[in-house]
């Protein structure tokens, strides 16, 4: 009996891979002035990347090298093509010079925007849209 409770502890105490936009959404709406955790200036720093890496930690996966570069995210998981997006697989987007980076939620019927799940939406943690043609990367 002894040997079966101690292999039961031992089974959950393994940490398991927990889904990246499940964890998330635990702070959903929080402003940049309450991100104190993330160890950046938000008023300095685009802090999308940074944010997903701590969810990335949080949910057991080991962040890209340069996690606060958006760009830098191409190089998470496995890649995957656009049309072929879950809900919670990292997406990198381009809007000009810039890059952001965030989860996938879903697309619109015409597919022409992607909502997708992330810090630094309008200075907050948040679903918001971009333009599905804006997208770079998709990686799982």
């Amino acid at each position: 009996m002894k040997i079966i409770l101690v292999m039961a502890l031992t089974l959950f105490a393994i940490p398991c891979k927990a889904d990246m936009l499940r964890t998330a959404s635990r702070y959903d709406r929080m402003h940049e002035r309450s991100i104190s955790f993330l160890d950046i200036n938000p008023r300095r720093t685009s802090w999308c990347g940074a944010f997903l890496a701590f969810i990335a930690k949080r949910s057991s996966r080991q962040p890209p090298a340069n996690p606060n570069m958006a760009v830098s995210w191409k190089n998470f998981g496995k890649p995957v093509f656009a049309r072929s997006a879950r809900r919670g697989d990292v997406v990198v987007i381009r809007s000009g010079r810039r890059f952001h980076v965030s989860l996938f939620d879903h697309f619109d019927q015409r597919r022409q925007y992607v909502y997708l799940f992330g810090g630094n939406q309008s200075n907050r943690v948040q679903l918001s849209r971009y333009r599905a043609s804006s997208v770079i990367a998709v990686r799982r």
